[in-house]
């Protein structure tokens, strides 16, 4: 599916108000929200980048590997 950058922003804006700040639980979030279950790209994504998970960036790469992956 192609990402619209409308619904990542979305997503990220959902992602942000629930103010999760651990890789495992934005992994778990976006997965339920897009009905996925891969966490093995997800947990390659998040490898050392941990520390980011509060950069809007970074949570738009995510969002947008999971919804085109």
């Amino acid at each position: 599916m192609k990402a619209s950058p409308s619904m990542i922003e979305a997503i990220v804006n959902d992602l942000v108000s629930q103010q999760i700040d651990e890789a495992d639980d934005i992994i778990r979030f976006i997965q339920n929200r897009l009905g996925k279950v891969d966490s093995q790209k997800a947990m390659a994504f998040w490898a050392g980048r941990e520390h980011m998970t509060a950069d809007r960036q970074t949570l738009k790469a995510y969002v947008k590997l999971e919804v085109e992956s």
